[in-house]
């Protein structure tokens, strides 16, 4: 996603190690507020990139300490488009999908029900850039009083 009406407001590098999530969400939210994001927005999108870092390093790269992750946070017009590439072995996007919702919550598959229902769209690019091995992209509009 890049064009000219596409504002990036972060592009990071970083290692897929639970130690580094802390800095990464702070990142995010710091960048959001500079742009004037509410904290509920703020908060609703550092989940989602925590809750999608964690499956990258627990499933794809499994907790390998070599691992990298590339966080792209852009707005076009009115949607923030967050990208997350790894560089692990690709997986199956059916792999992914949020577990059903029921009265007893189990572990497992809840990350991606968190991700889907603070975000409007997320999906993996099919196939992922070339030298990556995953490529998450997931859409939120953006209200007039969010940024």
């Amino acid at each position: 996603m890049s064009n000219d009406m596409t504002k990036v407001l972060l592009t990071k590098r970083f290692s897929a190690q639970p130690q580094h999530l802390k800095t990464i969400r702070s990142e995010i939210s710091n960048t959001l507020s500079a742009h004037g994001f509410n904290q509920d927005f703020q908060s609703d999108m550092v989940l989602a990139v925590d809750e999608a870092c964690q499956n990258i390093i627990r499933h794809a790269y499994q907790f390998d300490d070599h691992g990298i992750i590339d966080l792209s946070l852009m707005l076009d017009h009115n949607e923030l488009c967050i990208e997350l590439i790894d560089f692990a072995t690709t997986v199956d996007p059916d792999c992914c999908k949020p577990k059903e919702c029921k009265d007893e919550l189990t572990p497992g598959g809840l990350g991606t029900l968190i991700m889907n229902k603070v975000m409007d769209s997320v999906a993996y690019e099919c196939p992922p850039p070339n030298g990556a091995g995953n490529k998450l992209v997931m859409r939120r509009k953006v209200e007039h009083s969010e940024g």
